[in-house]
């Protein structure tokens, strides 16, 4: 198929609605919150006297942009018959109060909700859309169970606040968070009146490539603690304690009652958790319209901008964003009583990467597909594409382990990945692999040239056989498709710290020397590997900067500096009884 089922084109809502010149738009509207706070919001709406169910945005990054960097402006909305509100958040822009990330989000919520549903103007059925934070809140308020809200559309979030927006598996996402703190302590010194505070934010913002490398990450210049707690906060707690307990929502999908539209992207920091926000919702919502009425859109986007091009790889024509008329008829559904507009939808539907189409399941990841181990060999040594690494389904039998040596202070940069938010600050999307490749600290095992495609659906590991000379180390994996031609462009990527490899609770050290099975998930991914194209993994000790340098000894990470730095040298073993190996799911053609 070409495009999900029912998809109108756009010119077939852009033909229908209210023309925008008779729309009526309000300005920083007063929305009072239970504790007296006053948020502010603005509001677009048909004229006239009916009255329109509500599209509601609650967002931190200036309700004026509405995130139309990736959709519609609300006035495309209003014209279609929505009340469209855009709320700043509580200590944001117009909005009173202060800004502590997540922490009042729920019954702000709640009180939003309630608030536009009560409307004069205003049909009392609520749905509420946008993604990243935009997503978070919106999970937050249907945690409190506004008795208006019908629906969610969260794009790009996660199902955790520790394991993969802050930390993974052990690992500081070093840029995605650094970036982020950046960017919203410009509006938190600009409330305070503090210009010299903004200045130096901008400077850092703008050298962020280079302050990556500064240490300690707790005193990055620019990051005020005054302005930004939330920043030394997450270096303070590099275990999963209770701290995040309270954060998380993976712990409470029974108290969601509404069906959800969830968007996620292939290469998106959030692609984990928006996949289990979907299947844990299906399986433990609250209510039967809940648990029946979850459906999940892969695309094969990063976090933002959202578009058929992404990184380095052009998807083609079905891989443009159609966001907006696939959430119009969403909402048409469950805010309009619509049910033409979503009918037979299957609750799965996602972008076959390498054929660059539209394919659906019934449920994630499909049953069809079937774990298929590819391992590890070399008969010299598999360091850079310079070495005889391979990668086959013939277990091993004696071969000798490769060896390479990680020092923090010369790290493998992180060519693309699944980092976020912004391409040109943070490295996300496929990007071509051969610079870092031929670095002999890059172990590369590849296989050989595929005479028939090998078409890979659903979540991926790998199993490694690993000892390291240091108390404590990062192992990497990167799945990654090889073009013919030589450009290797990657799919996945994982990282665990191996003091994490039996708890994200408790750090232990390993003994120097000892073989440790680790088992790195590279999440989910859907792609055909064509004929003439080969599999590779590439296997390493670090992501930098999408996650920080390890020091390669027990350390907070906030703390760690040059001083701590040791060198660690990797032996990586594939024989009989070490048979290091990623595991593919596998789909058959029929």
């Amino acid at each position: 198929m070409n495009t999900p089922a029912s998809t109108p084109p756009p010119e077939a809502d852009a033909a229908s609605g209210t023309d925008p010149a008779n729309l009526i738009v309000e300005r920083d509207v007063p929305v009072p919150m239970r504790d007296g706070t006053v948020l502010k919001a603005d509001i677009y709406r048909p004229a006239g006297t009916a009255r329109h169910p509500v599209l509601l945005m609650r967002t931190p990054y200036n309700k004026e942009d509405a995130q139309t960097m990736n959709y519609a402006h609300p006035t495309w909305y209003a014209a279609r018959g929505y009340v469209v509100v855009v709320q700043d958040t509580r200590g944001r822009w117009a909005s009173e109060g202060e800004f502590r990330p997540y922490a009042t989000e729920g019954t702000d919520g709640y009180d939003t909700v309630e608030w536009a549903a009560a409307l004069p103007y205003a049909l009392p059925r609520v749905g509420m859309y946008g993604f990243s934070y935009v997503a978070a809140v919106q999970w937050l308020a249907a945690l409190e169970r506004p008795p208006h809200l019908a629906c969610l559309s969260p794009g790009m979030i996660g199902a955790d606040a520790y394991q993969g927006p802050a930390y993974r598996n052990g690992a500081f996402a070093l840029a995605s968070t650094l970036s982020w703190a950046l960017f919203v302590g410009q509006d938190a010194a600009l409330r305070q009146g503090r210009l010299d505070w903004v200045a130096e934010i901008n400077r850092s913002y703008a050298g962020i490539h280079g302050l990556y490398k500064h240490l300690p990450l707790k005193s990055v210049p620019g990051v005020k603690p005054e302005l930004l707690p939330f920043y030394a906060e997450t270096l303070d707690h590099p275990t999963r304690d209770d701290f995040w307990h309270g954060q998380s929502l993976r712990e409470l999908y029974d108290r969601i009652e509404v069906p959800v539209l969830h968007l996620a992207g292939w290469y998106d920091l959030f692609l984990d958790g928006t996949i289990e926000n979907f299947l844990g919702v299906r399986s433990k919502g609250a209510t039967a319209a809940a648990r029946d009425h979850q459906y999940l859109i892969v695309e094969p986007w990063y976090h933002m901008p959202w578009s058929r091009y992404v990184g380095d790889l052009d998807f083609g024509t079905e891989a443009a964003n159609r966001i907006d008329e696939i959430q119009l008829r969403w909402f048409d559904r469950w805010l309009k009583g619509d049910e033409a507009r979503w009918r037979d939808e299957p609750p799965v539907r996602y972008f076959l990467m390498g054929d660059n189409r539209w394919e659906q399941a019934q449920q994630w990841p499909p049953p069809e597909a079937v774990e298929t181990r590819f391992y590890f060999h070399s008969a010299s040594k598999a360091n850079s594409i310079n070495g005889d690494g391979s990668l086959s389904v013939r277990s091993p039998e004696r071969e000798s382990p490769d060896v390479y040596v990680y020092h923090p202070s010369i790290p493998v940069p992180a060519l693309g990945g699944r980092s976020g938010a912004v391409p040109d600050l943070t490295p996300m999307g496929p990007r071509n692999q051969l610079p870092i490749e031929v670095r002999n600290d890059v172990l590369v095992y590849t296989s050989e040239v595929l005479a028939q495609e090998v078409k890979v659906v659903g979540d991926i590991r790998v199993v490694l056989y690993a000892s390291t000379t240091a108390e404590d180390t990062d192992w990497v994996a990167k799945l990654v498709d090889v073009h013919p031609g030589g450009a290797a462009y990657n799919v996945a990527e994982g990282i665990v710290r191996a003091s994490y490899r039996h708890s994200l609770e408790r750090r232990e050290p390993v003994t120097p020397g000892e073989v440790v099975r680790y088992e790195i998930p590279l999440g989910s991914t859907a792609i055909v590997f064509k004929p003439g194209h080969a599999i590779r993994v590439d296997v390493t000790s670090s992501l930098f900067p999408t996650y920080d340098r390890h020091p390669n000894r027990i350390v907070p990470p906030g703390e760690a500096t040059e001083a701590d730095f040791a060198t660690a040298t990797q032996t990586i073993h594939h024989d009989a009884r070490y048979p290091s190996h990623i595991v593919l799911p596998v789909v058959q053609a029929t």
